[in-house]
């Protein structure tokens, strides 16, 4: 199995990625229902105060006390910013208009960029086969091993359950008691978007079909370079491959400080 996680320099604060021992997971999943109700009930052009507003004001969402319903805008926000200012949210909120299938792995993306624990933990689920049984259990003697000293008991068991109802929501995972391994969906957006965090992480040329983001999409080199090509056709992104050389760029999506940054991680 490659290993996913390369270099902590790989993975730009000013970007709005995010690393360290915090992690949503001890206590939520990604949320991505959640995620999908703010998205559609708030503007593409609204402000950060407008997604807090509509989750703890306006409880678009539906708790039932305030206090729940600041502790959903906290979390939601650890993992997916609600900033228009954040790079990763506006390029996030940027693909959500494409396919409503790929919702889910788009949110898993963004979640995986923000949440270090999922990204660290993410290559166990990648290294099991197809078809083959995955169960928390299983996941939490994975955890107790990496992390010998990090969780009690208890919030080992609940965090193993979290990722494991995670990875069912971004596809890796199906079944609702006894879980198997699968594959993603992956439409063109969604590659599209992998290929933009790595470029954002300072991957380049035939580098961003394999970086720490594309391998997320469980995929072959083959399967990747038909998507590449099915993203440019859809306007996503520009792909050009001959031979060995491979170009993939953003026109327009980034600003001058953001290609700024991202070079700057290259």
């Amino acid at each position: 199995m490659r290993q996913l996680v390369q270099a902590a320099i790989l993975f730009p604060k000013a970007l709005g990625f995010r690393d360290g021992a915090t992690s949503v997971h001890t206590s939520r999943t990604m949320m991505v229902d959640e995620l999908s109700l703010v998205m559609e009930k708030v503007a593409p052009d609204a402000r950060a105060n407008e997604y807090i507003a509509t989750i703890v004001e306006e409880n678009a969402l539906g708790k039932p006390t305030r206090s729940t319903r600041q502790r959903t805008a906290k979390r939601l926000t650890e993992l997916y910013a609600l900033d228009p200012n954040c790079t990763l949210f506006r390029v996030l909120r940027h693909f959500w208009a494409g396919e409503l299938a790929g919702r889910p792995m788009l949110a898993f993306l963004a979640a995986v960029a923000r949440d270090p624990l999922l990204r660290e933990a993410t290559p166990f689920v990648l290294s099991v086969r197809e078809g083959e049984s995955v169960d928390a259990d299983e996941i939490s003697e994975h955890l107790r091993q990496e992390y010998p000293a990090r969780f009690a008991a208890t919030t080992l068991h609940s965090t193993a359950q979290n990722l494991a109802s995670t990875w069912t929501e971004a596809g890796y995972l199906r079944g609702k008691v006894k879980k198997c391994r699968s594959r993603p969906l992956v439409p063109a957006v969604v590659a599209a978007f992998g290929v933009l965090l790595g470029y954002l992480c300072g991957f380049r040329g035939k580098l961003l079909l394999d970086s720490t983001w594309t391998r997320l999409l469980d995929r072959s080199q083959r399967e990747l370079s038909d998507l590449m090509i099915e993203s440019s056709r859809e306007g996503w992104l520009n792909y050009k491959a001959a031979g060995s050389v491979v170009e993939i760029t953003f026109p327009g999506l980034l600003k001058p400080n953001e290609e700024k940054a991202g070079n700057e991680q290259n």
